[in-house]
């Protein structure tokens, strides 16, 4: 076999890819070979592929990110040779992107019928998949359930397949909205947005999400930062979104990609003197707080009370 997975919807193309990498392992006995071939010289890659197994008669190769290698021309003209002449070795490879279809690496594999695409899906095409998996899994959820579930997984799939084991695992088939809300209960990364919210809103009320937050028993030094980290989240986006896509804003700040969309609109919440004031207090509060002029807690709070 040799196939390519592709597309934008990483989770599930790795996925799938991995599955049938190790499948094709047990089926033949094979040795497993992985290469994350961003990361790896051509030149020893190219070794790997022209050598003989060692310990079975044939190999699995699953390759990885062969496109963002620094020489991938090289790579792919060997690889595309390669897949051409080899008669013995299984070649699975993953790409972690959307490759143009224009390309002679995607024209080889998709003339062979062996392409396998995975881009986002739509909305309505979400409700559906969760519906199916649920359904795979002889699972019940109710109606508002459902839609507590979608609303919390903000339409990632890798998000939603980490919620789905969390509900196999009550070994219940029935699941109601209290189960989901259960679940998904607020992380602290989650309260840190949703304090900041009401900071900013003109009836917020952000002492009773501090509270919340103070309860989760999590030291003062670390909340203060994760609170200057989100400011300076949405402010680089806010700058950012004037010249770049949301692809390039998760690159550029190193960020899941489904984060981009609430980041876009927390800017929207924010002019540039209003994170400024944030900024300056945040700055003070935090000297006053190193050299114990101040509490922690108490620094926190009056942040919550005059932002």
């Amino acid at each position: 076999m040799q196939v390519l997975y592709t597309g934008n919807e990483t989770y599930l193309s790795f996925t799938n890819a991995y599955t049938t990498a190790k499948e094709l392992v047990e089926e033949k006995s094979s040795e497993y070979i992985s290469i994350d071939a961003e990361k790896e010289e051509v030149s020893k890659i190219i070794d790997t592929l022209s050598s003989f197994p060692l310990f079975a008669s044939s190999r699995v190769i699953f390759l990885k990110r062969v496109y963002r290698n620094r020489d991938r021309k090289t790579l792919i003209e060997f690889l595309l040779e390669y897949l051409d002449t080899n008669l013995t070795d299984d070649i699975v490879i993953w790409e972690d992107q959307k490759i143009s279809s224009v390309t002679k690496y995607i024209k080889y594999f998709k003339n062979k019928d062996t392409l396998r695409e995975y881009n986002k899906i739509t909305k309505p095409s979400f409700r559906k998949y969760v519906q199916e998996r649920c359904l795979e899994r002889d699972i019940t959820i109710e109606t508002n359930a459902m839609s507590i579930l979608i609303q919390y997984s903000n339409y990632d799939i890798q998000r939603f397949e980490n919620t789905l084991h969390k509900i196999t695992l009550l070994d219940s088939t029935s699941i109601s909205e209290k189960d989901i809300e259960d679940i998904t209960a607020d992380t602290l990364e989650e309260n840190i947005w949703h304090l900041l919210d009401e900071i900013n809103s003109r009836d917020g009320k952000p002492l009773a999400i501090l509270e919340k937050i103070f309860l989760q028993e999590k030291d003062p030094y670390y909340i203060f930062p994760m609170i200057v980290r989100n400011l300076r989240l949405i402010t680089l986006t806010k700058y950012l979104l004037e010249t770049s896509s949301y692809d390039k804003i998760a690159s550029r700040l190193k960020i899941p990609p489904f984060t981009v969309k609430s980041l876009v609109e927390a800017t929207t919440k924010y002019d540039w003197e209003k994170l400024l004031s944030k900024y300056e207090k945040l700055s003070n509060l935090d000297y006053e707080i190193k050299i114990g002029r101040i509490d922690p807690k108490l620094g926190l709070t009056l942040f919550c009370t005059t932002a």
